[in-house]
């Protein structure tokens, strides 16, 4: 008789346990709200980023990212890329260093964020077409958004 108390008492226990965990569990609409939200724009954290105007191996260094010893140089491309151009058919479109993916915002699929030289740019893989771009060496975001001197 005496294990059959304890073992409704354990029972018990767990019945409590189970009921408080289903009561206090989240309902899916704030489940929902917890999970990250995919970006279909660079952000103000995404150009913060990047390092700018460090030293790497003697040399100076315009932009990259010095705690993975990465420097970017400049690219012919990115001088006559714009936010809403198409990406030539002959320039593939590898996706940015995987460091970089880590270390910047999630992205929205199927977009891909692509590294031209100094620039970051989102792109819609099927069509081709920059969705969204930053220039790495701007002072800010804001002239980061700006097309490149003698563009537009």
């Amino acid at each position: 008789m005496q294990t059959l108390k304890f073992e409704m008492v354990m029972a018990g226990l767990a019945l409590f346990a189970l009921g408080a965990f289903v009561a206090t569990r989240p309902t899916s609409a704030e489940a929902a709200a917890i999970e990250p939200v995919a970006a279909r724009a660079f952000t103000e954290a995404d150009f913060a980023r990047f390092d700018r105007g460090f030293v790497l191996d003697k040399a100076r260094c315009a932009v990259g990212m010095q705690r993975y010893k990465m420097c970017f140089a400049p690219s012919p491309l990115e001088a006559r890329m714009q936010t809403g151009m198409v990406v030539p058919q002959d320039v593939p479109l590898v996706t940015a260093e995987f460091r970089v993916i880590v270390e910047t915002t999630l992205k929205e699929e199927p977009l891909r964020t692509v590294r031209f030289g100094q620039t970051l740019a989102l792109v819609d893989p099927e069509t081709r077409i920059v969705v969204d771009m930053i220039r790495l060496t701007a002072p800010d975001l804001a002239a980061a958004r700006q097309p490149a001197p003698g563009i537009g």
